[in-house]
């Protein structure tokens, strides 16, 4: 399973955390210099309302194509 988010046995638990940070962060000053490349997630009030099944595959088909 761990192999499967991306740890790697020649890494130590420190070098992960520390890939790991830096790849989050190289991403969100990404996202911060161009925000027109932002996913919106679309929200609801919990409580107030439910999304139709068909928002489902409008917002994951997008995020899972890319």
């Amino acid at each position: 399973m761990l192999e499967r988010l991306g740890w790697r046995r020649t890494e130590s638990y420190e070098q992960t955390r520390a890939r790991l940070i830096a790849e989050t962060s190289a991403y969100l000053t990404e996202c911060l210099q161009h925000p027109e490349l932002i996913t919106r997630i679309p929200m609801i009030e919990a409580g107030r309302g439910r999304f139709p099944p068909s928002m489902t595959h409008a917002f994951w088909d997008t995020l899972l194509e890319d």
